[in-house]
Formats: structure tokens, sequence, C-alpha cells
């Protein structure tokens, strides 16, 4: 079977974005990605639909006000690259003719026979950085893309857009009935001539209002649709908000019981940790997504520094 692999996150060097990201910062996208998808807001069949990024910039700027994480580039990229990482995982648990490989859920990783291993990555390269690194993310974004994965879609995910692109009514001459106005004026020529150009002018100016008319309309409309659409995202904001606080309070609520359960550490130690974890929400999401065996090593470093 393969080897015991190293605490904590992946490794930052293969992955494709320009900036590194820390343990702590995949940790707390990750939890907010989650929090976001039981929302269900911005759920989509590939994960996520447009203007979650933006979404998830809100809530990272509240668990790491001093990382100043943006949706484009930082966020976009990361999520690219877990997603890459996550997808070479879920096909090799979930692929045909894969029944060799199984999944540790205490050591949050991969594992087979070493003939199973060398013959999957003659053909799967990219397999092999996992034969000896834990994933601790796996469960959480199957939860997310797993539907996306079955299906063969497997899509990027959607763009960020502007909440008000749709509201751009343009009101132009152009769109207007104005071809029965004479550009000359009202000639007096006399009799019926002068008459019928009267009544021209008349038709002209009712299609230019009807015109108006419409445009206004239209406009209305439109500014009823962004005012609509402000007010969703204004309520979405709020249930992600109440989502998140219920998560933290549930994580509290664990907290005693996955101290308890952690061997090394001593009863003040626990009840050290018990008092201060809390204090520091982006801490304690970082604590919970930890495999066991790393949480003993993780909560000594934890109170030298509190």
């Amino acid at each position: 079977m393969s080897g015991v692999p190293p605490t904590g996150a992946s490794s930052q060097a293969s992955r494709g974005s320009k900036r590194k990201w820390v343990p702590e910062e995949d940790a707390a996208l990750v939890s907010c990605m989650v929090d976001l998808h039981n929302v269900g807001t911005f759920n989509a069949d590939t994960g996520f639909k447009a203007g979650y990024l933006n979404e998830l910039e809100k809530m990272l700027e509240k668990a790491l006000p001093r990382a100043m994480l943006k949706a484009k580039p930082n966020i976009e990229s990361q999520i690219r690259c877990l997603k890459r990482e996550w997808s070479v995982v879920y096909d090799m648990l979930n692929g045909q003719n894969n029944n060799g490989f199984g999944w540790d859920e205490h050591r949050q990783l991969v594992v087979a026979e070493d003939a199973v291993w060398e013959s999957y990555v003659k053909s799967h390269k990219e397999a092999s950085q996992f034969r000896h690194r834990s994933f601790p993310y796996y469960n959480q974004l199957t939860a997310i893309y797993a539907r996306d994965r079955a299906t063969g879609k497997d899509a990027q995910t959607a763009a960020d857009r502007n909440i008000f692109y749709d509201c751009e009514a343009e009101v132009s001459l152009d769109d207007m009935d104005v071809s029965s106005i004479d550009p000359r004026g009202d000639r007096d020529q006399g009799g019926s001539s002068s008459s019928n150009k009267r009544k021209k002018k008349s038709d002209a100016r009712d299609n230019v209002y009807s015109s108006f008319e419409e445009a206004a309309t239209l406009l209305g409309e439109k500014i009823q649709a962004v005012g609509d659409k402000i007010s969703m995202s204004i309520a979405s904001e709020v249930l992600v908000q109440q989502k998140s606080e219920e998560k933290m309070e549930e994580k509290s609520s664990n907290l005693y019981s996955a101290l308890w359960s952690i061997e090394g550490l001593t009863d003040d130690q626990r009840y050290d940790a018990l008092s201060k974890i809390p204090d520091h929400p982006t801490q304690m999401i970082v604590f919970f997504s930890l495999p066991s065996v790393a949480r003993l090593e993780w909560v000594r470093r934890f109170l030298s520094h509190h």
C-alpha cells in the first residue's frame, strides 16, 4: 500500500497560480465554497453559476481580511487548480476498471497496491503526485462537483458577469418611425397640398411620441429588473452570512469532542484550546479541515502562538 502522506494541504509548487496559497487560505476557500453550495443560490450543474466568484470574495474578505483575495485572478485561478486536482483523485476512485483504488478517510488519501499504482500512472502521469500526498478537500469538492463529473460535462466555472449588463436600454432615433417627416418643413403651397403636409407632420409627431413612450416603458422594465436582481443579491448575501454563522456554531459545539479525541494532549491543553480557538474563526476552519493525524501538532503550535 502507499506510504503515509505529509500533513497539511496539497503542495503549492504543482499549482499554476502565480500567487502561492497557504493551507489556511485553501481551507478557508473550500469552507466558503461549501457554505455557498449549501445555500444553493448560485448552484448549477457544473458547480456554480455566474456571480459566485464575487460572492466568494466577500465571504473570504470576512474570513481572511488580510489576505486581500480577489475574485479574479486569485480565487478563480485557485478554484481551477483545486478542481483539476480533485478531478484526478475522483477519476481514480470512480473511473471504469479502477477497482484497485480505495480512499483512506483517516489519512485523506488514495490507497492502492504498488502494482495498481504503477500500471495506472503509465497512462495517467498526473495521478503520480497523489501516491504519497493527501488531498483533504476531496469530500467537500465531491459534494459540489460530482454531478458535473459524472455527466461528463466538467466545464470550466462560469465567468463573472456584471448584474447591470442587462439594464442598458439604448434609445435612438434610428429605432423610431420618422420616415414620414418632411425635412423641408411646412411650405405653404396652397390648397390640399398644405393640408396633406400638416397631416403628415401630425402623424410623424405621433410616431415620435409613441416611440418615446415605448422606450420609456422598456427602460422602466429594465430598471425594475435590475432592482429585483439587487434585492436577490442582498437577500443571498444575508442568507450566506446566516449559514456561515450557523456553520461556525456547529463547529464550536463539536470542538470539545474533537479536542478530547486527540491523543497526546493534556487536559490543561485541551481546556486552553477550547477557550481560545473559538475566538479565531479562521483557525477553527483550518482545525476541522485537517486530518486527525495532523491535529495534535497543529494544536500545540496554535497554543504556542496564542
